[in-house]
């Protein structure tokens, strides 16, 4: 089965989401990690947007609603969570299998470690104290 590559951009606090494959090739949900409840996620002019309280930790749930392999080049802010870099279409990402479900709780240090996602205001953002705060909320 070939592997199609799909960029699925992740939410952060009060972040836009383009809806290029959401809901038609795969499921993206915001969770509060302290409470497990599914933030409600808003549409406004083709983004969908999620308020999360400062402070809170939470992790993005991606599930494959396709019947093939799917890459999901996932970014908060603007920065692949993975890498660390800039994001782009072609970038590393999850691969999910049919069906699959994923739970990313954060920022990818090494194999064995991960830095936790957590709302916070623009300027305390990790894309802003890493000097690309052109993309905060996407």
């Amino acid at each position: 089965m070939k592997l199609h590559q799909l960029a699925v951009c992740a939410l952060a606090a009060a972040a836009a989401l383009p809806s290029h494959a959401v809901g038609r090739l795969v499921d993206v949900d915001v969770l509060d990690r302290a409470t497990g409840a599914v933030l409600p996620v808003l549409t406004h002019r083709g983004e969908h947007w999620v308020a999360g309280s400062p402070g809170r930790s939470y992790a993005i749930v991606l599930r494959n609603r396709s019947g093939e392999r799917l890459l999901a080049v996932t970014a908060v802010d603007g920065v692949n969570v993975l890498s660390g870099e800039t994001a782009g279409w072609d970038q590393s990402g999850y691969v999910l299998a049919p069906a699959h479900r994923y739970q990313v709780t954060g920022w990818r240090k090494s194999r064995s470690e991960v830095a936790a996602f957590a709302f916070s205001s623009s300027g305390d953002a990790y894309a802003s104290r890493t000097g690309r705060p052109d993309h905060v909320g996407v």
